[in-house]
This record gives structure tokens, sequence and C-alpha cells, in this order.
């Protein structure tokens, strides 16, 4: 092996081995089902790189990596994934662990074909290590796997250097995906989960009529797993029949190439943990009782659904937390990422021991595999008022069986700041006893609603095109590759292959 920190590994033990020598394994794994197959069916290198190192990240429970490509004169492409804050520019140029500021580390690979320099692939864990020669050694692994899949990729002309190659096809724009997915032609990536990966697309219709939709489709490593495609089938089934401006709208559903996909709205804007991370001071009080109100009244709609023969559903959540609640540059929120969402007599538990959701936003209920009902959605609204307020999770212990523990047994002491009246909505919404919390959505938006007047879609709108500038950018290049597309459908031209 040529990766330099392997020669430094001691393992205490044989088992400490094999657990690594696994990791690296999967890794390896993951670069020949998920990397080659962006590579192959041409969907594009940035979202081969937004699915690796999404999934590479999860797997060293990293919170925050990137990866660089460099050209001639410099950076040609850049991805970063996670919400973790870091100078990608300086974090590039290093190698090796290095502590950064609030118990992280910072772990730097470089990417390299012989002795060319292709850039640097990095990940941020949390904590300080006394020994990082295990994780430097893993990252090594990663680097190292990427820099033989991106030789597919390139694929090098006669006589034609790797780093002119990366200058032509970014000069061509060759990063971005040109396949199509059904009808839809793929155009941007937008982020990659556990479980599927979400893209930038557009509809392929006759004469120029077209729309940017947002398209997820299942990672094609689970593309087969039936449990996962009856969880997928069973979001967009959900997804068909919720109708409300505070939820995420679906408008298509359907396979292609072996896997099934989502067409849904694309809303252009952030998501609200992004805004409760802006690290510029507090939050307007107006922004937070905006943003949770919206979503609470999409959330309600969703609670009140209703089969064809008027019986409640009772639907709920599960997942509730800043990451699926969308605040569009239009002042407009959108709940969404219903895949776990459960009807009434459904068990949170599917699995023994296995408990759906996010333990940090999880009610007691939830947390202990009891039968829940919306009440415990409206919990899970009180964790993320306290965190948008506070700045901070409530019960956050750094360990998701202790923060869950916390959640059932553990009083919440109140912070200094916090206003009697929000206060009081926050100990009613995070009453450890369903019967003590609200009723309804509708009734905590009424309650906050009197503690502080909701901001105006037009002033929420407003000050996160301010506070986002990058952000917004990116969304009108969105709106700019569509307007090309359209142009050149006029034109006869072959069609990029069906994925």
């Amino acid at each position: 092996m040529a990766w330099s920190s392997f020669d430094a590994l001691r393992f205490e033990s044989p088992e400490e081995e094999i657990r690594f020598l696994r990791g690296l394994l999967a890794v390896q794994r993951l670069a020949d089902e998920v990397l080659e197959d962006c590579i192959e069916r041409q969907l594009g290198l940035e979202v081969a790189v937004d699915v690796y190192l999404s999934q590479c990240a999860r797997m060293i429970h990293a919170r925050g990596a990137f990866l660089q490509l460099l050209g001639n004169d410099g950076p040609v492409l850049t991805r970063v994934w996670g919400k973790e804050h870091f100078d990608v520019g300086s974090a590039a140029g290093r190698r090796g662990a290095q502590v950064l500021d609030h118990g992280r580390t910072l772990f730097v690979a470089a990417l390299d074909l012989g002795r060319i320099g292709l850039g640097s692939l990095g990940f941020v864990l949390p904590g300080e290590f006394s020994d990082p020669t295990q994780v430097l050694a893993l990252v090594e692994g990663v680097a190292e796997t990427f820099d033989s899949a991106v030789l597919s990729f390139i694929a090098l002309a006669e006589g034609q250097l790797p780093l002119d190659r990366l200058d032509e096809l970014a000069a061509r724009g060759d990063f971005r995906p040109h396949a199509r997915i059904g009808r839809y032609e793929l155009l941007h990536p937008l982020g990659t989960g556990g479980m599927a990966q979400v893209m930038v697309a557009r509809t392929v219709n006759p004469g120029g009529v077209s729309r940017l939709v947002a398209l997820k489709r299942i990672l094609p490593r689970l593309a087969l797993d039936p449990t996962v495609v009856d969880q997928f089938q069973d979001e967009a089934k959900l997804g068909m029949q919720l109708n409300h401006p505070n939820l995420i709208t679906f408008y298509d559903f359907g396979q292609s190439g072996g896997s099934y996909f989502i067409a849904m709205e694309l809303v252009r804007g952030v998501d609200f943990d992004a805004v409760i991370s802006w690290r510029h001071g507090p939050l307007p009080h107006g922004l937070i009782t905006a943003v949770l109100c919206q979503a609470l009244a999409g959330l309600h709609a969703a609670h009140e659904l209703k089969d064809e023969d008027g019986v409640s559903l009772g639907l709920v959540h599960r997942d509730l937390s800043p990451h699926n609640m969308m605040v569009g540059f239009d002042g407009r929120v959108k709940v969404l990422d219903f895949g776990v969402a459960k009807m009434r007599d459904q068990r949170t538990v599917t699995l023994p021991g296995i408990v759906k959701g996010k333990p940090l936003y999880m009610s007691p209920e939830q947390a202990t595999a009891e039968r829940i009902d919306r009440r415990s959605d409206l919990f899970a609204m009180g964790l993320i008022l306290y965190e948008a307020l506070v700045g901070q999770r409530a019960f956050d212990q750094g360990d998701d069986t202790r923060t869950m523990e916390a959640i059932v047994n553990d009083d919440l002491p109140r912070p200094p700041g916090i206003s009697d009246d929000f206060w009081q909505v926050l100990e009613v919404a995070l009453a450890k006893a369903p019967d003590r919390r609200y009723r309804t959505a509708l009734e905590m938006a009424d309650a906050l609603r009197d503690v502080a007047p909701p901001q105006s879609e037009r002033e929420l709108g407003e000050l996160l095109m301010a506070r986002f500038p990058r952000r917004r950018s990116e969304v009108d290049g969105w709106e700019h590759t569509r307007s090309k597309l359209a142009k050149a459908a006029d034109k006869p031209a072959g069609r990029g292959p069906e994925v």
C-alpha cells in the first residue's frame, strides 16, 4: 500500500485490525458501486463526488467533508458536504491531521496520479485524537480509491496530461451531468442522504416547454433492496396525497434504468438548519415564528389527511428536524421528507431495536418505542424552536443513546435570555406527557403568534436573500442552465443517454 500513514498503524488487537480492514473494504466497494455507476451512466463528476463524499463521511462518522480537483491554474471543481463551517481554501492546502476549533479535527489527504497532484480530500470529525493514525490511514485509503475511479472519468487521451484534460472538461462544463432519467434531464446535484440522492432536473417536453424539479432517486447500491424500495414507494404514494402551500408538491413517480425516482417541487432557498447556523448574532424572533408558523400549518394539513371514506389517516411525520424545513427566497416555508411517516396504529419500531427518526428531535414516546400521534411531531417542533432561540440543541449529549435517555428522563433547564412568553410555549411543547402538550399544530402556531408577530413572506424572503448570496447565485445558475437547454431543445440534436 502506498498510503503514508499505513506503515505507522498499530492495532491493540486482531479484532481492531479486522474492523479497520473492513472499513477499507467498504470504501472500495462504495467506489465500485456508486462512483463508477455515476460515471458510466454519465451522471457527471459532480454527482459522483457528492455521492462518494456523503457516503464515506457517514462511514467514518464525519460531520463535514470536501474534495477539490486542480487544473493547471488552480481549482476546477470543489464540492463540500455537511453543515460544518471551515475554510475549504485553507484546508485544501493542508495534509495530515490538524485540530480545529470547537473540539474538531480535520483530516486531509492528497489526490495524486503518480507524481501529478490532482487536489485534496478532507473530512472533519468531532473530537481530538491522541493517535490519529488509523483515521488518517482510512482517509488516505478513501483518497486513493477516488484517484483510481476518477481515471475512468478523465479518460486520458494519448499525449494529453491529466491537468490539461481537467482544464478542458472544466471549460466545456462537462463536470455537470448530461444524462436523463425518464423524461427528466439532469442539471445539478443537490445532495445525497443514506437512501437516495436528489438532483435539480428539467422536464423534457416538446416545444421547449419545461420546468425545474427536484428529482430524487434511490442510490444504486440500494436499488434492489426491497425494504428501501417499499419505503420509497410509500413516500411517493403519501406525497401524492398531500396538498398544502407549506408542503412539498409531488409531481411524478416512476422507474427508469432499474431504479425508482420521484419528481417533486424544487424549493429555491435554504433549509432551516442553515438559517439557524448563521453565525452573525441571534435570529430575529419574527423570523423564527414566521418559519415555524408556516411549517406548523403544513404539518397540520398532513395530520388532518383523510382517506377516501373521510376517515383520518392519523399521519405522523416522525422525522422532523431543521434539515427538512425548507425556507424559500420567496418567503414560503415547505415541510418535506415524509419518507418515514407512519399512519394510525403503527409503531415506531420496524425491526427489533431499530427506532426510526433522528434521536436529537425525538419525543419521549418515540424514543421508548411507544405508540405515537401528532403530538410527537409537536414535541419535535418544540426542540426546533429551542434550537432556533438558543443556538444549540436542547438535549444533545453527543451520543445518540444518551441523548434519547435525556429526552425521556431529564428536565430541560431554562437558559438565560429566553422571555417568559417563549419559555411558556416551550414548556407546553416539550412536556414529557403527550396530554400536556398542544393538541394540534395550529394551536401551537397561535401561541407563537401571540409571543412574536411573524414576519411576512416578503420580509422573510428579502432577509434570506441578503444572508445567503452564494446560495441565491446557485439558484440563479439553475435557471440559467434551463434557459440554455430550452434554446438548445429547439434545434435538432442527439439526446443524452437515458439511465
